[in-house]
């Protein structure tokens, strides 16, 4: 391979960052789950008893504009590998294309007077356009840690952050979102959902150019002569085993969370019978993430993540066992066991993320070519394909149950409880098994080495 040197990545080896970088980075997390997390937890339920379109024919809907992102988001992740800006490669996205994004997620949430075919034609276009817009600033922003430093243990704090910024946000939505839209749209879903979208996009754009502002590329990358050729960047991204399996594994992850999100609003209204403590349960959800998060900051530089992860994998499916077993009147203990199972598999986002970054090292080691914009479009693929089947699968699900929320069916509810707790059971045991097969952990400080010294 060809020895390279360079000073800025030397440094940017050592280089401890600030904690209003690390805030700073986290802040971006937050910013896309008030435009994204809305969509995972209330796209599915505003389409069905909102919008006015049919279980089926949204969860088509997710499957159809998840399936242009295996497009898309490899388009994207070569257009950062060869921006060339002021601002570097990745932050100009964060400046630029906020506000196209809240524009855009705003709208998806409006409902036209059309007929049932003009509304599904709408709700394609804006969908399809949020995700590709989400596309854009997402991944520059998660391929912008990789730039900031090249330290593991700073990586892994890095991540912590954004796993609590992105809680942070998914707490604010969960907790906020209808009662909001019922109390600005006068208890019309309809006035009130596009209101509180409008809302949460500004709060958005404020906190992309708080990263945008404090956050700081500092790996220099003229020290590759060379640039890489797109097909053969494609094909070693193949052969990166590590990388392949953290993309199944943050596949599985947020497939868990799609689904999970998506069917809990159905489960604590139509088997729980408790429609008054929707926005709780989705709260409990979002804080016990948040809760995991925090702890991954402690934990993960002891234990790593490998191990951590599959630890907590292991014990969280344990306890949606537990929960699944749970009649609908258990209440307390439903709610303690929901509590810590989340807060274990709240470990996992950090962690990923960290085994992620270590993984664009081991390319960049092994292949000697730094693309983190396409190993990162693997990521952003992944999470938003893992959510879309996720709630795809929830949509086909009902349909099939026979959903009517006119009418509800004990079949319907069984199969929201199964889909609620019995799926993730299976989805997060795999996750522990997935990661079995993952040693970088082993070798990657002396992966570090070597490309300080090339």
């Amino acid at each position: 391979m060809q020895k390279v040197s360079s000073k800025s990545e030397v440094n940017s080896n050592t280089t401890k960052l600030s904690r209003t970088e690390k805030v700073s980075y986290g802040a971006g997390d937050i910013a896309s789950n008030f435009v994204w997390g809305i969509v995972t937890s209330y796209l599915l339920y505003f389409y069905t008893d909102v919008f006015g379109i049919t279980a089926a024919a949204a969860g088509t809907l997710f499957l159809i504009t998840r399936l242009w992102d295996a497009i898309n988001d490899p388009i994207m992740g070569v257009i950062i590998d060869k921006t060339k800006s002021k601002y570097g490669k990745t932050r100009p996205y964060l400046l630029y294309l906020s506000i196209p994004l809240a524009i855009v997620g705003t709208l998806t949430f409006i409902t036209p007077d059309f007929t049932e075919t003009g509304k599904l034609i709408y709700a394609y276009i804006t969908y399809t356009l949020l995700g590709m817009i989400y596309t854009g600033i997402n991944l520059p922003y998660g391929a912008l840690m990789t730039r900031m430093t090249r330290d593991s243990r700073e990586k892994g704090e890095l991540n912590s952050y954004r796993g609590i910024g992105r809680t942070i946000g998914a707490i604010a939505v969960a907790s906020l979102t209808l009662p909001l839209a019922n109390l600005l749209g006068g208890n019309n879903l309809r006035v009130g959902f596009p209101i509180v979208m409008g809302i949460f996009s500004i709060i958005a754009v404020v906190l992309f150019w708080i990263t945008f502002k404090n956050c700081r590329e500092r790996f220099d990358m003229t020290a590759y002569s060379k640039k890489p050729k797109v097909r053969k960047s494609f094909a070693n991204m193949v052969k990166n085993k590590y990388w392949l399996i953290i993309a199944v594994n943050t596949l599985l992850w947020f497939l868990r969370l799609g689904i999970m999100n998506a069917a809990l609003i159905y489960y604590v209204n139509y088997y729980l019978r408790k429609p008054g403590e929707i926005a709780f349960y989705l709260t409990l959800l979002n804080v016990a993430n948040f809760v995991g998060a925090l702890l991954a900051l402690f934990i993960l530089s002891r234990w790593g993540s490998k191990n951590t992860s599959i630890a907590a994998y292991t014990i969280a499916t344990i306890l949606f066992i537990s929960i699944f077993m749970l009649d609908s009147n258990a209440g307390f203990l439903f709610a303690i066991l929901f509590f810590f199972a989340n807060v274990l598999t709240g470990f996992g986002d950090p962690a990923n993320l960290t085994m992620l970054a270590e993984s664009i090292d081991y390319h960049e080691w092994k292949f000697n070519e730094k693309t983190e914009g396409l190993l990162f479009s693997g990521y952003s693929f992944s999470l938003k394909l893992g959510v879309a089947i996720g709630s795809a699968f929830v949509g086909y699900a009902l349909s099939w149950a026979g959903y009517n929320p006119d009418k509800i069916t004990e079949t319907a509810t069984n199969t929201i409880k199964f889909l609620t707790f019995g799926i993730p059971i299976i989805l997060t045991a795999l996750q522990a098994l997935t990661l079995l097969f993952y040693n970088l952990n082993k070798f990657h400080p002396q992966i570090i080495k070597d490309l300080s010294e090339r």
